[in-house]
């Protein structure tokens, strides 16, 4: 492991390397602590930058963040939050700015290179669309990254082939961490497809949300979580609102009365019926039902 004392190092580029394939050009670890001054000042003319206005890098960069939260923003995707995990994968020639929030800070950790196999690589395993990687926290890509960070400081006979090495090392444990978070995503996207399902399909009853969760192979908690995610609702709101869109649909278009309204879309009551519908529309159930005619 490293010091925890912020570190940089620059090299530069030799003949020797450029045949290697790829070569290491800079890198270094930052405690950012809140309320801190960022970037510190303390890099060269070509790397350093203000927000304001950015900066563009002539190498790929990978900064990983092991604590904190921030803002990363290019050209090409815009602006994206950034988390501890995660990890930016920043391009040559691309325009970028990025930032910890003040109140919170960053612990990051970054390498510079360059070179055909490494530009190889990234074309090949990375897609050109992402410059952020929702990795996730990685002790073993850490200690890769801080592994670099050592050999420079130490500089044995040799280094500048190790480092890349170790480069290549920590890019192929990126990609295995990129394909996993890929894979998870994918199947919690699948399981709170069928959530809503399950929640459209019984949205007048009584739904048993542990059950649901736990025939996704989720505990409650986690389960509420990825759904709130994904929805931006919890799953009892969430069928709430469906039935409110119900409840609005005949409104429009049926002659039946409120409570029979309300007792079909299993409401406890009318008068729950009609709070909730308040809430959610700004309206009473009848003054809705009024300006639907009104406008008919």
């Amino acid at each position: 492991m490293i010091a925890s004392d912020p570190y940089s190092r620059y090299l530069p580029v030799e003949p020797s390397l450029v045949d290697w394939g790829i070569y290491v050009l800079d890198a270094g670890f930052t405690c950012v602590p809140p309320g801190a001054i960022y970037p510190s000042g303390e890099h060269p003319d070509g790397y350093l930058f203000s927000w304001e206005q950015g900066r563009v890098l002539d190498e790929y960069q990978i900064v990983y963040l092991s604590r904190g939260k921030g803002i990363l923003e290019n050209e090409k995707q815009g602006r994206q939050p950034v988390d501890s995990g995660d990890l930016m994968l920043l391009r040559p020639g691309i325009w970028h700015r990025y930032r910890p929030l003040a109140e919170i800070g960053w612990d990051e950790t970054w390498i510079g290179f360059q070179g055909e196999y490494a530009h190889q690589l990234i074309v090949k395993f990375f897609a050109a669309d992402k410059a952020l990687l929702h990795v996730g926290y990685d002790e073993e890509l850490l200690r890769k990254l801080q592994y670099v960070i050592r050999l420079m400081q130490e500089a044995p006979p040799g280094f500048r082939q190790m480092i890349a090495g170790e480069t290549v090392a920590a890019l192929a444990r990126i990609r295995a961490l990129d394909m996993q978070a890929d894979t998870t995503r994918h199947a919690n996207e699948e399981k709170m497809n069928r959530a809503r399902y399950q929640l459209l399909r019984h949205a007048t009853q009584e739904v048993d949300l542990v059950a649901l969760a736990a025939g996704l192979g989720l505990s409650y908690s986690r389960f509420r979580s990825l759904f709130r995610e994904h929805t931006g609702s919890s799953p009892r709101s969430y069928q709430i609102d469906i039935c409110i869109n119900r409840a609005k649909e005949l409104l429009r278009g049926s002659e039946r009365n409120i409570n029979e309204i309300a007792e079909m879309l299993g409401f406890s009551s009318v008068y729950y019926f009609s709070r909730l519908f308040r809430q959610r529309t700004g309206q009473t159930p009848s003054a809705f039902r009024k300006k639907s005619e009104d406008e008919s």
